[in-house]
């Protein structure tokens, strides 16, 4: 059953809510819904991931399988949540290919968030963002696009705040806190993370945050599988 999540052609791509409020920019020097910087002109391919999302899948799809995952969905997107090969957002999604506790997701939101970061922001300069989520198990939820477990989203500026080779999960739900609360609702966060509510009152949540917790469940825009 979990193979019709590869299968979709138009998902829902989940994204922080603070994100949504941020306007669309045409104009160059201002701000994108991503919280980049948004240009008339295109940015150059060879700076850019690819945007097909079997292209994304080689990539990525050998780095998150020790982790006992596969990506199931991935786009670059451009601001109107188009995917698009001079988009400047990465979305990646990954779900388990078999038994994975709420340990191995609340562990995920630093293991798994590593494969993904500084890398891609060194890898590809033009990239203004990017987000990654854990998907449940789709034995548990087998919908083309469920709502997801855990979330990450960094913008380049924001990924640059975290010291990823040392950052554990109760310095990432306060940097998270603490970059929403800064932001407000007038701006987009450089930084966020999400955890849902059924796993921050897991053991394994509470023995790495305590009982601090993360945002309100991400709003859901358009998006590409």
């Amino acid at each position: 059953m979990h193979g019709r999540r590869l299968l979709v052609a138009l998902a829902v791509l989940v994204v922080p809510g603070t994100l949504l409020l941020a306007p669309i920019a045409i104009l160059t020097g201002t701000t994108d819904a991503f919280g980049g910087k948004a240009r008339t002109a295109s940015v150059a391919t060879a700076d850019l991931p690819p945007s097909a999302r079997k292209d994304l899948v080689s990539i990525f799809g050998p780095k998150v399988k020790k982790f006992g995952l596969r990506v199931t969905r991935a786009a670059l997107v451009n601001p109107e949540n188009e995917r698009s090969a001079r988009g400047t957002h990465l979305a990646i999604y990954v779900e388990p290919t078999g038994a994975y506790t709420p340990q191995d997701y609340i562990d995920g939101t630093v293991d798994v968030s590593r494969v993904f970061l500084p890398y891609v922001f060194q890898r590809w300069k033009g990239l203004h963002s990017f987000d990654v989520c854990q998907e449940p198990h789709p034995e548990v939820d087998n919908r083309l696009s469920p709502a997801p477990e855990t979330q990450i989203f960094a913008s380049r500026a924001g990924s640059k705040k975290i010291d990823w080779p040392t950052v554990d999960v109760a310095t990432l739900v306060a940097d998270s806190n603490a970059e929403a609360a800064a932001a407000g609702a007038a701006r987009a966060v450089p930084f966020s993370l999400f955890v849902a509510k059924h796993l921050e009152i897991t053991p394994a949540y509470q023995a790495a945050a305590g009982d601090t917790t993360t945002g309100d469940t991400p709003a859901t825009t358009p998006a590409y599988g």
